[in-house]
């Protein structure tokens, strides 16, 4: 039960989102045409909230996948260049406001909701490609997820930005997977 105690003035909407997090069909549609426009639509509205506006996007088939993670250097990636800064920002936050338990609750909490989950979507759908697509696969789902919850339990002051993670869920939802950006393009599979 998540209480205002606990997860401070937020509480309903982590909750909300937590709740959606544990309905989504992590994995499901890569390589398939379904959710496409969704998934693009979703996509364009995270990368506005991240100020990259100019981008082309990719759709990768799922035996790209390999060479694309063997291949990929996230200081090369512009929206690596945006998020990689937020989890210190939130943890800052979170001690500003004396909300420190609330990260610790939240770090602890996510992933343990998240792991199997995402992993049981990753592995059917990534397995043939080996075990480093699939930790990938699901670290990402960690990495972002955790953070949109923590945003969201630290988001209750009028002036706080939008959580640029929600958008991303979409993709998620429509059951494509967000692999990365390097230079102008943004890949999807």
């Amino acid at each position: 039960m998540m209480t205002e105690t606990v997860y401070g003035p937020n509480h309903q909407q982590v909750h909300q989102l937590m709740t959606r997090l544990s309905e989504v069909p992590w994995f499901s549609v890569l390589g398939n045409e379904s959710g496409r426009l969704d998934a693009e639509k979703a996509l364009k509205e995270c990368t506005h909230h991240l100020n990259l506006e100019e981008f082309e996007i990719v759709w990768m088939t799922r035996e790209q996948i390999p060479s694309f993670i063997e291949n990929m250097n996230l200081s090369d990636s512009h929206v690596w260049s945006r998020i990689q800064d937020i989890p210190k920002k939130l943890s800052e936050k979170a001690i500003a406001t004396r909300r420190q338990s609330v990260l610790d609750e939240m770090l602890d909490l996510v992933p343990e909701m998240l792991f199997h989950k995402a992993y049981d979507g990753a592995f059917p759908a990534l397995h043939e490609y080996g075990e480093r697509v699939v930790k990938v696969a699901v670290v990402s789902v960690l990495y972002l997820f955790s953070n949109a919850c923590l945003w969201e339990a630290l988001s209750d002051k009028k002036d706080s930005e939008p959580n640029p993670f929600l958008p991303l869920l979409k993709v998620y939802e429509a059951g494509h997977w967000p692999i990365g950006m390097v230079g102008n393009q943004f890949y999807l599979i």
